[in-house]
């Protein structure tokens, strides 16, 4: 009898075990903060779809930036897991805040994040626990894009201020390898305008980078009109810039984005090992062109579908 229930024991604890390598790690809940803007509307949107697509057994809580000071504090005593934050406002407060908790800014650029740390694209020394989701699209799928659209593009003209110029780097070695010249200007907000007029007559195309200081809403248009009446296209960086005149460009929604983070989240949760870049630029993303814009530079290419596929198709393979 004693020799049975010494073996029923071994075998119950053979179950656990076994029940312990199998399960899913993320079974083990989470203690995740939202940090967002409650007056922004694409921050709240991006907040409740990320809120919905995280597995149910983490423990998620949003905060708004005003209370975010708090939630900082509470790390000091709580146990905070990750911390997601949407609001450039807190950004500084985290980053000074030392936190051992995992902080995922989100809904930033490039540029806007160096503002912040200086050390980008690499902090693994200084802000290991760190990561940017940048909205800016990395550069080989920039450049491949434009291939696709003509492959007699070959000098990319970019504009650039010194909230931009570190982007440059990465460009050229890119462009290097893909027989590309990058036609680099370096700008101010007051004389941006003279600029464009130099690009847009030196350059086959633009490829504009998310830098306020050059694209605004004061400046955008006269840029287009600019580009357009040398007949030079532009690849543009969101929605709202192709439809006011780009060409083209390759760009990110909400749902995608919040796809991304939610599955680094869970990879996060899934190793031990940490990420290795601070920067993470969009995994998922659509193309959209101004077919108007095209056709009246006579430019004829592969419709948005197709380009979406062959550049995810690039991608697969590298």
């Amino acid at each position: 009898m004693l020799i049975n229930t010494l073996t029923l024991k071994k075998l119950h604890l053979a179950v656990l075990l076994i029940a312990l390598f199998v399960m899913p790690i993320t079974s083990f809940a989470q203690n995740i903060t939202i940090i967002y803007d409650d007056n922004s509307r694409y921050q709240t949107n991006f907040a409740n779809i990320l809120s919905k697509q995280l597995p149910p057994n983490f423990n998620v809580k949003s905060v708004t930036a005003k209370t975010a000071s708090l939630t900082i504090a509470s790390d000091k005593k709580d146990s905070i897991d990750i911390i997601i934050n949407l609001n450039n406002d807190a950004t500084k407060k985290l980053i000074e805040s030392n936190t051992k908790a995992t902080i995922f800014h989100a809904l930033t650029t490039l540029s806007r994040a160096r503002g912040f740390a200086p050390c980008l694209p690499d902090c693994t020394e200084k802000l290991p626990n760190h990561h940017f989701f940048v909205l800016d699209q990395p550069a080989a799928r920039q450049l491949n894009l434009i291939q696709l659209i003509s492959p007699t593009f070959k000098n990319i003209g970019i504009v650039v201020t010194n909230q931009s110029i570190s982007q440059l780097k990465q460009l050229k070695k890119v462009a290097t390898h893909k027989k590309l010249t990058i036609n680099e200007h370096i700008s101010t907000s007051k004389n941006v305008h003279y600029q464009i007029d130099d690009v847009s007559k030196s350059s086959d195309v633009i490829l504009a980078i998310a830098d306020t200081d050059i694209y605004n809403a004061a400046s955008l248009s006269q840029i287009l009109l600019t580009s357009y009446r040398y007949k030079t296209p532009i690849i543009g960086f969101s929605k709202g810039f192709i439809r006011a005149g780009a060409i083209a460009g390759t760009v990110s929604s909400i749902e995608q984005l919040a796809q991304h983070l939610s599955e680094t989240v869970l990879l996060t949760n899934n190793i031990s090992k940490p990420l290795e870049h601070n920067i993470i630029y969009p995994k998922y993303f659509s193309v959209i062109s101004n077919r108007n814009v095209a056709k009246s530079l006579s430019l004829h290419f592969p419709n948005d579908n197709e380009l979406q596929a062959q550049l995810m198709s690039y991608e697969s393979t590298r």
